[in-house]
């Protein structure tokens, strides 16, 4: 009888594996997948791009993997990127767990698409661009504000080893904050306190929870003491409380002809009646905006310390251009930055060397599409590897090289937006970051000058390797090692 159980078993097991390792016809090629895994045997899940630059040579720029049962196309060239991503039929959205569980469902702007996705987020876009367009001046300020407050405590610890994630991550908390709510808070306070914690916790539960995404049943088969679902659950519920309080306060005490801040902008078309407009939609865009917004820039902005540290030669064209064009000592403007071409090729080679978003967040197939020759069923799930791009010998001159002149022309001026190819550092297409002008704005405005002030090196016994930290739970966003560096003021020195 057991025999006859077993053998049935294995029955159902082998007819599972061959209707999973069968892909769709005219669909893009790849690995074989096997039962449960699919294609985990094969992919270094810490570096998925590195395994995704020999299944090109393999494959070629379009193929296609399995996670889980799960089938994933995954392009591999910027022409094709830009090909697919340009097109609506390439802008849905999985329901990913980790972006619905932090959102407690499908809402926001990260996690939904069709009408709803598409009026929130022109919302977002055109509120975000008019802030750094011709009325600027408001965020300026309180970027540079920032900016001084972060030199303050950098001239604390003059010459000593440092570790900078947390004071910069204070600057980016409060311009945000400023963006949202229309105020600034001290890093001593509770509430700020609070804030930094459920963030933190959050996005480091959401990087080691993208494997539910393919493979749901472990959240139901594993212990949430292994899972930690239970307490990504305490953070977001936290954050969610909070976000609702903002609005709430907010609510209170607006009189329909105050628009200083988002929340503002956001309840005046809630009381207009427009439509996907509710306090729900506010209370998902405030925290996606904390969340992946905040997170982001503060990735970044640690690849920026570590990167100008190991670069003095760098350094010293970007103050010497800072000198001649703004003068010594001069506080840096967001109107100087067509003035500085050294000093934004060389924000923008950083962001390209870094490459902090090696795959993006996926994007689905709306309907039935042909792309590359292929056929793509609706509902395929879809992966850009930006690594790739960044990373083509075909578009940079010294791809595996920290390089500011991948973005300056013979003449020394700034390359425009036509002449950089394969550039995606926030995306690409309908669904590309729309707050990447604001974060623009920031890296500018902190970078230089800090960089009018201060000198950045490295420890004595920091060997100056730059290198991604790939370990379990940073797979989304993509850190550099821990390190420390050494802030001197350049008058002192």
């Amino acid at each position: 009888m057991w025999e006859t159980i077993l053998i049935g078993l294995l029955v159902v097991v082998f007819i599972s594996w061959l209707k999973s390792s069968v892909r769709p016809s005219n669909f893009p090629p790849g690995p074989v997948n096997l039962p449960f895994v699919g294609s985990a045997m094969i992919l270094d899940v810490r570096n998925l791009t590195k395994s995704f630059a020999t299944l090109k040579n393999k494959y070629g720029d379009i193929f296609s993997i399995y996670v889980g049962s799960t089938p994933v196309v995954v392009l591999n060239s910027y022409q094709v990127i830009k090909e697919a991503f340009d097109r609506h039929e390439f802008s849905g959205r999985p329901g990913n767990f980790s972006g619905t569980f932090f959102q407690k469902g499908r809402t926001g702007i990260s996690t939904t698409e069709g009408k709803h996705w598409k009026v929130q987020r022109d919302f977002l876009e055109n509120y975000l661009d008019n802030l750094t367009g011709a009325g600027h001046k408001a965020v300026e300020e309180v970027i540079l504000d920032e900016t001084t407050d972060l030199k303050s405590e950098f001239s604390k610890h003059e010459g000593e080893p440092v570790s900078v994630s947390y004071k910069t991550n204070i600057s980016i908390l409060n311009v945000l904050w400023n963006v949202v709510c229309g105020r600034k808070l001290h890093s001593q306070q509770q509430e700020f306190q609070t804030v930094y914690e459920c963030i933190d916790k959050i996005t480091q539960f959401m990087s080691r929870a993208a494997i539910f995404s393919f493979l749901p049943v472990l959240t139901k088969l594993l212990p949430e003491s292994i899972t930690c679902i239970e307490r990504g659950r305490y953070y977001r519920n936290r954050f969610h409380e909070i976000s609702e309080k903002w609005i709430q306060e907010h609510r209170q005490d607006y009189r329909g002809n105050r628009t200083g801040d988002l929340q503002d902008a956001y309840i005046q078309r809630i009381n207009q009646g427009d439509d996907t407009f509710s306090e729900q939609g506010l209370a998902a865009m405030l925290r996606e905006i904390f969340i992946i917004g905040a997170e982001s820039e503060s990735v970044m902005m640690r690849w920026v310390f570590r990167i100008l540290s190991c670069n003095p030669q760098v350094q010293k064209k970007i103050q010497a251009e800072l000198e001649a064009v703004v003068g010594p000592k001069a506080q840096v403007k967001w109107e100087n930055k067509d003035d500085l071409p050294y000093t934004m090729a060389a924000i923008k080679e950083i962001q390209r060397y870094a490459d902090i978003a090696p795959t993006g967040l996926m994007h689905k197939t709306m309907c039935d599409v042909k792309i590359g020759g292929f056929t793509l069923p609706e509902g395929t799930l879809v992966m850009a590897n930006i690594s790739q791009c960044h990373r083509d010998p075909k578009l940079w001159l010294k791809p595996e090289q920290f390089y500011p002149e991948h973005f300056l022309t013979q003449d020394n001026t700034l390359k425009s937006v036509e002449e950089l190819p394969g550039f995606l550092p926030y995306g690409i297409g309908k669904r590309a970051c729309p707050g990447a002008k604001l974060a623009d704005m920031q890296i500018f405005l902190v970078v230089s000058n800090l960089l009018q002030e201060f000198s950045l090196s490295m420890p004595g016994e920091d060997a100056g390797v730059i290198a991604t930290q790939f370990k379990s739970g940073t797979s989304v966003l993509r850190n550099p090692r821990p390190y420390r560096v050494v802030i001197n003021n350049r008058v002192s020195s």
